[in-house]
């Protein structure tokens, strides 16, 4: 996956360009389009704990990529590719 592409996805989640993704901009990202009737507030906040390797409770960048690695990696290994 390019790095390009990971960088306009990452951004279209930190809404406040700080560098990085905090829980309530997930959270204000999955409520459009009425996905927040899937997802809870208390999810979301786990799925960022297992994310955030540093504990300082947002996802930076270099986080961000990590997780999206392992996803690919996942997706190959399930499709056999």
């Amino acid at each position: 996956m390019r790095e390009d592409y990971l960088k306009t996805a990452f951004l279209m989640f930190d809404k406040d360009g700080s560098g990085k993704i905090d829980n309530e901009e997930v959270i204000a990202l999955l409520s459009g389009e009425d996905l927040s009737n899937f997802v809870s507030k208390e999810a979301v906040g786990e799925a960022l704990k297992e994310i955030d390797e540093n504990g300082d409770g947002e996802i930076d960048f270099e986080e961000f990529m990590q997780m999206m690695k392992k996803a690919t990696e996942k997706d190959d290994a399930a499709s056999g590719t």
